[in-house]
């Protein structure tokens, strides 16, 4: 078996763990385990189920439910900056610690058209100077 590690190491101790779960058992071991999840879906009924589950399971667990970050995603595609912006807000209003914005796929072609359209999205959900 060959090893594995991370270089260079985080900076936070212990080393934050992060699950991806798509189940009710898997949501129940974020609960129960995790410091933040990546949640299947998007905004609205299926992630307010799910996230009463994790939350359930934090609270069985002895765990404050609102330690566990939670990373939502949204993809530029063929989406204008404005509708990736308000995406992104409704992540936000769901209390997302995280979003991650996916540009792959969007047409860019150079490094450099990725990091303008971040640049611009960025910008429009008010994270001016990133």
């Amino acid at each position: 078996m060959t090893g594995a590690g991370l270089a260079p190491l985080p900076v936070q101790r212990p080393i934050p763990v992060w699950l991806g779960a798509q189940s009710p058992p898997a949501f129940r071991r974020v609960g129960r385990i995790a410091d933040g999840w990546l949640p299947p879906v998007p905004p609205g009924p299926k992630l307010d189920e799910a996230r009463a589950i994790v939350e359930r399971a934090a609270l069985d667990a002895g765990r404050d439910p609102t330690i566990i970050g939670m990373e939502g995603r949204v993809g530029l595609g063929t989406k204008t900056v404005a509708a990736v912006a308000e995406e992104v807000g409704l992540w936000a209003g769901t209390g997302a610690s995280h979003v991650a914005v996916n540009t792959m796929g969007s047409g860019l072609r150079t490094v450099d058209d990725h990091l303008r359209a971040l640049a611009e999205i960025a910008g429009a959900v008010g994270l001016v100077g990133t």
